[in-house]
């Protein structure tokens, strides 16, 4: 967010009274910024391994021809969950109205993110794993591989990361799921008890 975005958005914090809501909107405020950093911080690392990744498959794709089935088909998925993650994150949220109150920018940032992580399995973990068949495939059928020494212990090392990868990647992002799912029902039970 620009500074005079974050300018307009704390005048417009500032402007809140704390009648209607017991809470402290300093901490909230707080928490908002920290949570935009992670944000920040996931979508920047994840934009620099998509970058080196489809690099890196643009240049099997040019360079070894015998592969380019399973690097373009690595390249797609690539650029799918690059754009998945760019389409879902809380950081488009920044785009919102900047006199929303931080009370429901905070409320709006948590559920998108939280909605981020909970739909993982569809659009990140599906393709993925499809593609780790897909190099499987290859690792099996291309003679490149299949006649190294190393071969059979090569396949098994694979398959067993890759299978070790995503379940950490999967719990990862449901444990985070659950997570932001505690902070939206803390802010729901404050907002009622002050109501009440």
């Amino acid at each position: 967010m620009s500074n005079s975005g974050d300018d307009r958005v704390r005048s417009a914090w500032a402007k809140q009274t704390n009648q209607s809501l017991d809470v402290n909107l300093g901490n909230t405020e707080a928490n908002v910024r920290r949570r935009q950093a992670e944000i920040a911080r996931r979508d920047r690392i994840q934009r620099l391994s998509a970058a080196v990744g489809g690099s890196s498959w643009l240049a099997v794709i040019w360079f070894l021809p015998d592969l380019r089935p399973v690097s373009v088909t690595g390249l797609v998925i690539a650029v799918w969950v690059t754009w998945q993650m760019y389409r879902r994150s809380g950081a488009r949220l920044l785009s919102a109205p900047v006199d929303l109150p931080c009370l429901v920018f905070q409320r709006a940032l948590l559920e998108r993110e939280r909605d981020l992580a909970s739909s993982l399995p569809k659009w990140f973990l599906i393709p993925v794993a499809i593609f780790q068949v897909a190099i499987v495939a290859t690792f099996a059928t291309n003679p490149r591989f299949t006649t190294s020494q190393f071969y059979p212990e090569g396949l098994v090392l694979f398959v067993g990361t890759a299978s070790v990868t995503l379940i950490v990647i999967w719990r990862r992002w449901q444990r985070q799921a659950i997570e932001l799912q505690r902070e939206l029902e803390a802010i729901s039970v404050s907002s009622s008890e002050s109501r009440s």
